[in-house]
């Protein structure tokens, strides 16, 4: 963990500050280009779109910046973090049953690939193919956009659910949804070509809707993961939910290491969750076993959320594809309104006793203010505890907050 920062500004990695100059820029002249045109539908900034009046056929330009701070008490020592955590750019479209999308990600010291997707839409089914998420996860199904915490619950980071190149089966309905994929490695940073790591991993989701009408949502699910790590080992690995810490528990099977190397894991999920007007919640368990290293450790991950729209809206849902989607205000900053506001509370736990790395919870508390669909401003309270025995209490305790923009 880094010392407690100054508040100047030092240029310490030029490539850095040229990928968000770059990104800066683009940015105001996607913005220039649509000056002039009017609001979108759903109370958005006018991004760049272009639409064939004659079909459906359509390009449009798409981004999100996420301006985070944290101010975090680890063990009595005061930290002080700011970050730009996400800067992204990219563009979306569709040509006929044919949808397109690609992300670049400017905010870390290389430019990322994030969302490249390609999918052919067929009669109630699409196949995809792209630098896809495997298909675990309400929380990881959901984007980051649309989340009610900065941070996802700790399952998702310490099981680590990531992007890889593959191809996914998606169809669902009005009560459900299904999809599975294979994949090939994770994809490295740009700046070091095209090369993917030597894993490889299948998975399926499952997801059922009984009830879902204009008053009550009731959603179940469940999904799997099997993973080949290859030459390369893994960890299991966590943050105590603020990102600019390190992380506060690690479970190392990567070669050479005591645990010993992990070769092949095999996650399971199960989902709940539910909408009733203003209010919402949602609950996950996973548990991971990892085959290679002696005994064949494994680990248990949950955590449990509830929200409240104080302005009387209602988090928004989709069941064809099981995942949370953009809730907008009722009544927008733009329109003389006071935007939304979105009360939340998460309990978060996570068992690593096989392997003596002990056992990590949490509490988060968070406010969330809708100034407009696309433009938000979220606060979180975390109070974080690591118990491993034979070893002192790690407290990790702080504030953080983001200011989210995209369209």
């Amino acid at each position: 963990m880094g010392s407690i920062p100054d508040w100047t500004l030092e240029i310490t990695d030029m490539r850095k500050l040229t990928h968000t100059t770059v990104l800066a820029a683009l940015l105001a002249s996607a913005t220039l280009l649509v000056a002039p045109a009017a609001a979108q539908e759903d109370g958005s900034f006018p991004a760049a779109r272009w639409d064939n009046p004659d079909n459906d056929n359509f390009f449009k330009l798409r981004a999100r910046l996420y301006a985070d701070a944290a101010f975090i008490d680890w063990n009595g020592a005061d930290l002080e973090e700011t970050e730009l955590r996400t800067a992204r750019l990219g563009f979306e479209g569709r040509w006929f049953d044919w949808a397109y999308k690609a992300e670049f990600d400017f905010a870390g010291d290389d430019v990322t690939a994030k969302g490249i997707e390609l999918t052919y839409r067929g009669d109630g089914y699409s196949l995809s193919v792209g630098n896809l998420k495997t298909t675990n996860s309400l929380a990881e199904q959901t984007s980051s956009r649309y989340s009610t915490f900065m941070e996802r619950g700790t399952a998702t980071d310490l099981f680590s659910l990531d992007r890889r190149i593959g191809g996914i089966f998606r169809t669902g309905g009005d009560n459900y949804s299904f999809a599975a994929g294979v994949f090939g490695g994770r994809l490295d940073d740009l700046s070091d070509g095209l090369d993917t790591d030597d894993t490889s991993a299948a998975s399926a989701r499952l997801t059922f809707t009984p009830v879902n009408d204009d008053n009550l949502v009731l959603h179940f699910g469940g999904s799997i993961r099997t993973l080949e790590y290859g030459d390369s080992g893994t960890r299991v690995r966590a943050r105590p939910r603020f990102h600019t810490t390190d992380r506060i528990v690690t479970a190392d099977f990567r070669p050479g290491k005591p645990l010993g190397q992990a070769d092949s894991s095999t996650l399971f999920g199960l989902e709940a969750a539910f909408v009733s007007g203003p209010f919402h919640g949602h609950a996950e368990y996973m548990t991971l076993e990892v085959d290679g290293p002696a005994g064949d450790p494994g680990f248990d991950s949950a955590f449990v959320n509830f929200g409240w729209f104080l302005t009387g809206e209602t988090r928004s849902y989709r069941a064809s594809s099981g995942a949370f989607r953009r809730t907008s205000p009722a009544n927008p900053v733009s329109e003389g309104g006071m935007g939304a506001f979105e009360l939340a509370v998460r309990y978060d736990t996570s068992d690593l006793n096989d392997v003596a790395a002990g056992d990590l919870t949490s509490w988060t508390l968070g406010l969330n203010w809708y100034v407009e669909s696309h433009v938000r401003v979220m606060a979180n309270v975390i109070d974080a505890e690591l118990s491993a025995p034979g070893a002192p209490d790690i407290d990790v305790s702080g504030v953080q907050f983001r200011a989210q923009w995209d369209f």
